[in-house]
């Protein structure tokens, strides 16, 4: 009986040395995950610094660039416009003589008319 107390009792230590290993392979893991989370926590900080400082840096060149597009185009715009009032312009001044050409051979063509009515007629 001694023997088989002996037994089961070697049986038993053996039972919980194994469980005493598993425990001890699953503390050194979820120590691992532990120290693998806390890194990748300690990198997130600098990740997202270094996107945020990304974006803003694309930011302001893309205000950079639309202002620079921009600038040229509003010039470009206002070069514009000045051509069409200087054209516009030009225009009010050919239509003011025109009328005046006209409202002259429209008085020369009274005269004539005039003229012509008053004289005798001309029988062929």
């Amino acid at each position: 009986m001694e023997l088989e107390t002996l037994r089961n009792a070697l049986t038993q230590l053996s039972e919980e040395q194994k469980e005493i290993k598993r425990e001890f392979s699953k503390l050194a893991k979820d120590r691992r995950l532990e120290t693998e989370i806390s890194s990748n926590c300690l990198c997130l900080p600098k990740e997202i610094q270094m996107e945020q400082q990304k974006l803003n840096s694309e930011l302001q060149e893309g205000k950079e660039e639309g202002c620079t597009e921009a600038v040229p185009k509003a010039k470009e715009m206002e070069d514009e416009m000045q051509k069409l009032v200087l054209q516009n312009f030009l225009l009010k001044a050919t239509i003011e003589k025109k009328t005046k050409k006209i409202e002259r051979l429209q008085q020369k063509l009274k005269r004539q008319r005039a003229k012509l009515a008053s004289s005798p007629l001309l029988l062929c």
